[in-house]
C-alpha cells in the first residue's frame, strides 16, 4: 500500500484512469488534456516567466544580507533551494531561474551596508 508517490504523467496515467492511483495535482502551470479535472500544484497569476521573481528577490536578499555580515553559505543555500523549487514546480524554466539569480545578485550589490 503506497501512501504517496511522485511520477511522470505517461507512466502514471494508466493507473490513474484505472482507479488504482489517485492523482492530487500536476506540476505544470497548465492543466493536462489527459486529466482535465486535475489542478496544477501551483497557480501563477500570469504566463510570464522570465526572469524568475522568486530567484531574483532571494538572491538579492542573500547578497545584501551577506554584505551586512551574515554567513553567506546558508543564505545562498536558501536562495538556491527556493529558485530550484520553481523549476521543480514547473512554473519556471532553468534559464528563468539562472537569469533571476544573476539579476538578484547584481541588485544585491546595490544595497547599502
Amino acid at each position: 500500500n503506497v501512501q504517496l508517490m511522485f511520477d511522470v504523467t505517461p507512466t502514471a496515467l494508466p493507473q490513474i484512469t484505472a482507479g488504482k492511483l489517485r492523482a492530487l495535482a500536476v506540476t505544470t502551470p497548465q492543466r493536462l488534456d489527459a486529466l482535465p479535472d486535475l489542478p496544477p500544484l501551483v497557480r501563477t497569476p500570469t504566463r510570464l516567466t522570465f526572469p524568475s521573481a522568486h530567484a531574483t528577490t532571494s538572491f538579492a536578499a542573500a547578497r545584501a544580507y551577506s554584505r551586512l555580515g551574515l554567513p553567506a553559505a546558508p543564505l545562498y543555500a536558501l536562495a538556491a533551494s527556493l529558485a530550484a523549487s520553481r523549476v521543480y514546480l514547473g512554473v519556471h524554466y532553468p534559464s528563468d531561474v539562472l537569469a533571476g539569480a544573476a539579476l538578484g545578485s547584481a541588485i544585491g550589490v546595490l544595497a547599502p551596508r
